[in-house]
């Protein structure tokens, strides 16, 4: 029975990072612990994790300052216990069942696996699915891992703490994208697998960093770092900076930058690789913010329709 550690990162989340803890808490497997790192929280978050200050499962570190999430994920990982690390941001939650099923597939898997994540739902705070993220990519993901991040939910991600560990964790040079930064190099050094089912459910509440306009500097950190690697190999070179400018295009039209900039950016991504489906971005870009829009309400209304079918996924229970 390994432990199991959940490394918690926390901002400014009072309303949010208790059911963080509550959701490790609960799980089949037991021997858990959920180890959190107030990042120089301004708010009530130390008051609401003291109410487990009599619980050995749970333990809280305190940076004075904002250091950032990839310092505190660190150090989270830097006192804990556990065989294995979870991510697990503040406002995801898990399947009861998440950690004991990702344990079995280990067991079942050669020793040069280091990773295993699931798949998972972005719902609103009402309860709709507005996205799934479907897994689909296992076994050696270097140099493919460049071509963009699809494994998704970062909070799926069970690492054995060795790798985490050989790796040196995530880099604190990296503002944005660390979950894609940190992964890069553990495919370097161990495989992937995945479980299929639905056993994470992230939350869309207005303040996820993910949505944020500055998330485009992602694929601007990542080519500065890795454009070396990447550029010996040709093909996965174009289909970054394919995705990267895409990425580009899709956040300078929603949040109403420059619009001629957004056009640029599309046209870019069909030139480092022409596509279907860098075409249709094109052509939505030509038609501006309101055809993006059009574009992202047929999207939604489309996982709408599918909530019903998420296998493991039930509307009223959240699950």
């Amino acid at each position: 029975m390994p432990l199991v550690s959940a490394l918690i990162p926390t901002y400014n989340r009072a309303e949010r990072v208790g059911g963080a803890v509550e959701t490790v808490l609960n799980q089949t497997h037991d021997d858990v612990e959920a180890v959190v790192v107030v990042d120089g929280s301004t708010d009530d978050t130390e008051s609401v994790l003291a109410a487990y200050a009599d619980d050995d499962r749970v333990r809280v570190r305190v940076n004075e300052e904002n250091r950032g999430i990839s310092y505190s994920f660190n150090r989270a990982a830097a006192v804990a216990d556990g065989e294995f690390y979870c991510i697990l941001g503040d406002d995801d939650r898990w399947h009861p069942e998440k950690v004991e099923r990702q344990l079995e597939k280990f067991a079942s898997l050669p020793d040069d696996f280091g990773v295993v994540y699931t798949g998972g739902v972005l719902a609103t705070e009402e309860g709709r699915v507005t996205r799934r993220y479907r897994p689909d990519q296992r076994g050696d993901l270097y140099p493919d891992i460049f071509r963009g991040f699809h494994l998704h939910p970062h909070s799926s991600h069970m690492i054995r703490a060795r790798d985490y560990d050989a790796v040196g964790g995530f880099d604190p040079d990296f503002p944005r994208g660390v979950d894609w930064e940190m992964t890069v190099r553990l495919a370097k050094r161990c495989k992937f697998d995945y479980l299929p089912e639905v056993l994470v459910r992230r939350t869309f509440h207005g303040s996820n960093i993910s949505d944020e306009p500055e998330q485009l500097d992602v694929g601007r950190y990542m080519w500065k770092k890795y454009r070396e690697e990447m550029v010996e190999y040709p093909d996965v070179a174009h289909a970054f900076l394919a995705s990267w400018y895409l990425a580009k295009s899709r956040i300078e039209l929603r949040h109403d930058r420059n619009y001629r900039e957004g056009v640029r950016s599309a046209a870019k991504a069909l030139h480092h690789q022409p596509s279907a489906n860098a075409a249709i971005r094109f052509v939505i870009a030509l038609t501006g913010p309101t055809g993006l829009q059009t574009a992202a309400l047929a999207r939604r209304a489309g996982a709408s329709v599918q909530s019903t079918l998420l296998g493991g996924y039930d509307e009223g229970t959240g699950w």
